[in-house]
Parts: structure tokens; C-alpha cells; sequence
């Protein structure tokens, strides 16, 4: 998908900017596997918001030809979807952290 991505991407820039913060989570995921390994579904939430980071920075969030008059509505609401997976994938990725270092109780 990165690849896919990178290749002819409506602005590199905003590409790059937008890819940026899914490598750098891959590379602290791989240097921390063996000391703090995640559960599986929340991998696949991270696999998941990769992915809408790399499709929203190949088009453009407001131009994914998918989302283009969904619904009957004018705007393209790719940047909804977007929005959603940074906040809920990072919450879920914090809520694993603090109740696994026991930093809050259940």
C-alpha cells in the first residue's frame, strides 16, 4: 500500500507528510515487538489506519474518488474516516499501554 501510494500521488509533499506518521509507528513497532507486543486486533486497527493514512495521502482526503457524492452528499467525506481512525486507533493504543504498565486500574 505504501508503495501503490507513493507512486504519482496528487501532491509528494502532503504525501509524504501524511505517510510520515505510519512509517515512523512501523519502526517503533518493530523495535519494540519482542518487550511489548500488542494484541492482535489492535495490529489490524493500526494496519487499518496505515492504510487510510496512505489512500488520504495519494489523493487527498477531500478528493478519494470512492467517497466522491456518497450518500447523495456534494462533499467527499474521506476526511471523516480519516479523522475517526486518529482518534480511535491512538486511544485504543494508549488505553493498551496504560492498563498494561499499570497506570490505571481496569
Amino acid at each position: 500500500m505504501l508503495i501503490w501510494s507513493g507512486i504519482n500521488p496528487k501532491d509528494q509533499f502532503t504525501w509524504f507528510l501524511e505517510v510520515l506518521p505510519a512509517i515512523i509507528g512501523v519502526v517503533i513497532m518493530l523495535g519494540t515487538y519482542k518487550q511489548f507486543k500488542l494484541t492482535p486486533i489492535l495490529y489490524w486497527f493500526i494496519l487499518a489506519h496505515c492504510i487510510v493514512l496512505m489512500v488520504g495521502g495519494h489523493y487527498t482526503y477531500a478528493e478519494v474518488p470512492l467517497f466522491d457524492n456518497l450518500f447523495g452528499s456534494e462533499r467527499n467525506n474521506y476526511d471523516k474516516v480519516g479523522h475517526f481512525f486518529q482518534g480511535f486507533v491512538p486511544a485504543l493504543l494508549a488505553r493498551e499501554i496504560l492498563l498494561r504498565k499499570n497506570v490505571v486500574n481496569g
